[in-house]
């Protein structure tokens, strides 16, 4: 049974992605092709923090 899991950042939706398996934040980041310059900017940010990354099941 595939589950949709949203990978936020705080309280911004960066993905979604369907998966029958549990993952961890950097596996689901892979699968997107997250690009942290891209979302800096799209954000009007300096710098991100990888421990505000989680997944919601």
């Amino acid at each position: 049974m595939e589950t949709k899991v949203k990978i936020m950042y705080e309280d911004v939706l960066v993905g979604e992605i369907l998966t029958n398996r549990s993952l961890t934040v950097d596996e689901a980041l892979e699968i997107i092709g997250f690009n942290e310059q891209e979302f800096i900017e799209e954000q009007g940010w300096d710098d991100i923090d990888y421990n505000e990354f989680r997944l919601v099941y």
